[in-house]
């Protein structure tokens, strides 16, 4: 079977790491270290799962989402939120957001990969 591709998006060199110790095993793994980064490799890169990060210098992840929502083949790609931030504002902006998912972080590899075959076998 074809390996699916993950694209993490995370302005953090050491979360990017991170990333690529517990996902690069099992899937294709690409990152970003920011939005723009991201959509220029989305532009003509197909990827099956997006990992993003909130708080990003010069476009913020709620921005991103917004922008990758408008590529067709994007639209029903399941992006996961990593993130640290929590509180009743975050949790509305989520609600409204069109993500699959939110983790936070520190993440657990376990349910970094559960969550990801979550969303790949629907």
């Amino acid at each position: 079977m074809e390996k699916k591709k993950v694209l993490a998006i995370d302005d953090s060199m050491q979360q990017i790491n991170t990333f690529q110790g517990i996902l690069a095993s099992q899937y294709i793994f690409r990152a970003a270290k920011s939005a723009s980064d991201a959509l220029s490799f989305l532009n003509s890169n197909q990827v099956d799962v997006v990992l993003l990060d909130i708080e990003m210098p010069n476009i913020s992840g709620f921005e991103f989402l917004k922008d990758i929502r408008r590529i067709p083949s994007y639209i029903d790609v399941p992006i996961i939120i990593v993130s640290s931030k929590s509180g009743e504002e975050f949790d509305n902006q989520v609600k409204t957001s069109g993500v699959a998912d939110v983790l936070s972080k520190p993440v657990v590899p376990e349910k970094l990969i559960e969550t990801i075959e979550k969303h790949l076998s629907k």
